[in-house]
């Protein structure tokens, strides 16, 4: 796509050294040499001053390579668009899947989806545990991941993307094993009374929702705001007396903290986000993965290990 030449300048202006860009290139010290003394040539253009301390670039070869690079970067991203367009038109899918931001249950789904005969490629990429990742994700749809499953974003978060709805998991706690509520499967809204909760930031309806329940119905409740799930976050609870406002289906994904019910009807959708223009293949898997949650019905169903309050018709 592009000289290969311009590599050997580019190297040798960021080593200052003919040997040590030949070695990083895995080059002989001639073999590399002759390609910039050709390209030199061939331009008209003296890139290096040569001394016996090494090679320096000249006001002329900065202006060359400058250039050079970014010929270098269009180039590798055509390449790489031409790739993903040729993976798309093979059936690829990739998958964002992260721990604290419901990846487990989307594999199942995937398995399901394979198991009942769709013929798709699917690709899991890790995608990093913070609200700027999940951004750039979302609005990068098509570069390295095509779907990301998550429970739902705040609304403004959602403005460049699509999505479906596979169910409604309901809002519980995370507290420490440590902790008296522990060792209960379920508790009422009153029993958080006087209780410091860790909650997001206000913004997400549903949690927001959850969040107004608790500060009418448990008098004395204190919240702690942090702005996005994240490993940081379940740590804190894992190693303090606080209580997490948390989701069903995280249940089981840190060892040190204990998932508790809550008896309320508080819910947040579960959800596959994905371009609002997508690929072929990005259509017909999000197609599946919809028919596959409908037929889910409006009973408890399960996903992975997490129990799943479903609400789709």
């Amino acid at each position: 796509m592009y000289d290969k030449r311009l590599d050997a300048i580019i190297k040798t202006a960021e080593l200052g050294s003919f040997s040590k860009a030949a070695n990083a290139l895995g080059y002989t010290i001639p073999a590399l040499v002759k390609q910039v003394n050709g390209l030199e040539q061939q331009t008209g253009v003296i890139v290096f001053e040569r001394s016996n301390k090494g090679v320096n670039l000249t006001p002329a070869g900065r202006t060359l390579v400058e250039g050079a690079r970014d010929i270098v970067e269009r180039s590798n991203r055509v390449v790489k668009r031409a790739r993903q367009r040729q993976d798309q038109d093979d059936g690829l899918v990739r998958v964002g899947v992260s721990l604290y931001q419901s990846g487990q249950p989307v594999l199942k789904l995937c398995q399901d989806l394979y198991l009942n005969g769709v013929d798709l490629r699917i690709q899991f990429v890790p995608v990093a545990d913070t609200h700027e990742s999940y951004l750039y994700t979302i609005e990068h749809f098509g570069d390295d991941i095509d779907v990301l499953p998550s429970t739902r974003l705040a609304p403004e978060d959602e403005r460049n993307c699509s999505m479906i709805v596979l169910g409604n998991p309901f809002l519980c706690l995370n507290v420490a094993l440590g902790d008296e509520l522990a060792s209960r499967d379920s508790v009422n809204v009153e029993e958080l009374a006087g209780r410091r909760l860790l909650v997001p930031k206000p913004g997400n309806p549903y949690t927001d929702s959850a969040r107004n329940e608790i500060a009418e119905r448990a008098p004395g409740a204190e919240f702690s705001e942090f702005p996005f799930y994240t490993m940081e976050v379940f740590d804190r609870c894992a190693m303090g007396d606080e209580v997490l406002l948390s989701k069903e289906i995280w249940r089981g994904s840190h060892p040190l903290l204990a998932t508790v019910s809550v008896n309320w009807s508080q819910t947040i959708p579960y959800c596959l986000y994905h371009a609002k223009e997508p690929s072929p293949a990005v259509r017909k898997f999000v197609q599946a993965a919809d028919k596959l949650a409908r037929s889910w019905g409006t009973h408890a169903t399960t996903i992975g290990r997490n129990r799943v309050h479903t609400e789709i018709g």
